[in-house]
């Protein structure tokens, strides 16, 4: 008898815990493929650490090609191409299509370069993430004084990018911009966290625009409606995601965005082979944001469910927090955090993050004895 398949395409944080739960408790009956554009997976929590040099690049970095091993899932480096829902086949860049009977998506989002002109020819994203540390390394290696970086979007990953580049490239004489738009800095989070994080940029020296948006990139910086043109020799865009082209034709019910739409079992929409979380994936009846914290907190979730869908026993509901703890490294030692509206600060913030992060890292980490066992 011919064993069903389990595909699951992409490696981001949700599916490393697919992974991980697989690993302890394989299903009789089933094969597993894991289909990503890269075998080592960075942890976003941990990324502005290392832009900020507090980590070693190999510290963010999960090893999918171990964590694969061990849960006895075929490794496949490629990438996503289409989507064929009816024949139940995953078309991909580097071979030919794949069976699947049942499929999970974690491919995360891509940069949303369109809305700007000349954004997708000069700015650098800093999504996907799988893609940021060599582009980190060469902002580093190109860094010279009186260079100018401008970081486009105030939310919390670029206000931490911004934060982190100023700890590292700070003192070699690199100056930074944060250009916060008509929202402004962190918008939706507590006053009293933008206030410490306002500080914290000041402290930093770095520059915040507020108030207009960014209306075209050039070869020279940032150009605006309204006020003069500011100069930058890089710009990193950190604000909005876009869904992969695929989904489009793939057939899948998207939301007004493009994302596919979940159902709360994180089912797709119509579709229930298809199981997906993290940026890829949209609620109807809740507005997420495409952050890593969503996913991480989707992963157990996910992994129960398509174990549940492999035996054909009832799936739970994914419950989105009301409210979850957000830290925001200063890039300096501290840290900001907020949870169900209080805010603290401190050096001990930043302990406590970078204890989570190292908790969240060691999960999924495998030793050597535990590959040598599966070798």
């Amino acid at each position: 008898m011919t064993d069903k398949h389990l595909l699951l395409a992409g490696g981001g944080h949700a599916q490393v815990e697919v992974l991980r739960q697989w690993a302890e408790r394989p299903l009789a009956g089933w094969r597993v493929t894991l289909l990503t554009r890269d075998a080592h997976s960075p942890y976003s929590g941990m990324l502005p650490g290392v832009a900020a040099g507090l980590y070693r690049p190999g510290d963010a970095l999960i090893d999918i090609r171990a964590l694969a091993a061990r849960a006895g899932a075929a490794l496949l480096v490629d990438s996503v191409l289409g989507l064929d829902p009816a024949a139940r086949l995953l078309r991909r860049q580097g071979g030919a299509p794949i069976h699947y009977d049942l499929l999970s998506l974690n491919t995360g989002a891509t940069p949303d370069l369109g809305q700007v002109a000349g954004a997708a020819a000069h700015a650098v994203p800093l999504k996907p993430i799988d893609a940021l540390l060599p582009r980190l390394a060469a902002l580093e290696a190109e860094a010279r004084p009186g260079q100018t970086i401008a970081v486009v979007g105030a939310g919390a990953a670029g206000t931490e990018m911004a934060l982190a580049l100023a700890a590292r490239l700070g003192p070699r004489g690199v100056r930074l911009t944060l250009v916060a738009g008509v929202a402004g800095l962190l918008p939706g989070l507590p006053a009293g966290f933008r206030r410490r994080a306002r500080a914290a940029l000041a402290e930093a020296a770095i520059a915040l625009l507020e108030g207009e948006e960014v209306a075209e990139v050039t070869e020279a910086g940032l150009g605006f409606r309204r006020r003069a043109a500011l100069r930058a020799d890089t710009v990193l865009w950190a604000t909005g995601a876009a869904p992969a082209d695929w989904l489009a034709e793939s057939g899948l019910a998207r939301d007004a965005r493009g994302f596919l739409l979940v159902e709360p079992t994180l089912q797709a929409v119509g579709q229930p082979a298809i199981f997906a979380a993290g940026d890829v994936a949209s609620f109807r009846d809740a507005a997420l944001p495409k952050a890593g914290a969503v996913a991480v907190r989707q992963g157990a979730v996910l992994a129960r469910n398509l174990r549940a869908a492999a035996e054909g026993r009832a799936l739970e509901a994914y419950r989105p927090q009301r409210d979850w703890l957000i830290l925001l490294a200063t890039g300096d030692g501290r840290a900001i955090g907020t949870r169900n509206g209080l805010t603290f600060a401190g050096r001990w913030v930043w302990w406590w993050k970078d204890r989570i992060d190292r908790r969240f890292m060691a999960r999924y980490r495998v030793s050597a004895q535990t590959r040598g066992e599966r070798g």
